[in-house]
């Protein structure tokens, strides 16, 4: 029998090269069968992480994208805002008071401290300034993390839908 008129026009050399190639692999061949195996994990792991990145999303800026820590210390920082205008208020009525004193008789010395005083309670007061303004910077930095991290929840889940989607054709 002429396997050529049998097998049409088919390339035996070329069909011996395929044999080969399948017959040297067939370690590799069988582990593609567990390849959806390995997508359904590898979509639960992205969903966990992106379950995860959501949930330190929250944390940071809570459901409404305006609570959470970045409120919390927005808040401090507007607290500490309030306390160094009232404080700054003290420092300035302490120097007024200490000019006042300076002007009477042998008020020398104790003008002179309460002017210390109010000179250390200004330069606090900065400090307590710089301090507010740092912290509302900080608040919006915890912000724009919250958000990237609630974006990236959403495309670590997509992703684990796209994996299991794969999964599901093996």
């Amino acid at each position: 029998m002429d396997f050529g008129k049998l097998l049409g026009d088919l390339d035996l050399d070329r069909l011996q090269e395929v044999i080969g190639l399948v017959t040297d692999n067939q370690d590799v061949l069988a582990r593609l069968g567990e390849l959806p195996d390995f997508l359904a994990r590898l979509a639960d792991g992205l969903a966990g992480a992106g379950e995860q990145a959501r949930s330190a999303a929250v944390s940071l800026v809570g459901e409404d994208g305006a609570s959470g820590v970045r409120a919390t210390l927005a808040e401090a920082g507007d607290a500490l805002g309030t306390i160094v205008g009232s404080v700054g208020a003290g420092a300035e009525r302490l120097a007024d008071a200490a000019e006042s004193a300076g002007k009477v008789p042998l008020m020398d010395g104790p003008a002179e401290r309460l002017a210390g005083v109010a000179a250390e309670m200004g330069a606090t007061t900065d400090k307590l300034g710089d301090l507010s303004q740092a912290m509302g910077v900080i608040a919006e930095t915890l912000g724009d993390v919250g958000t990237a991290l609630r974006r990236l929840g959403d495309h670590l889940d997509d992703s684990g839908v796209q994996a299991r989607g794969f999964a599901e054709l093996g």
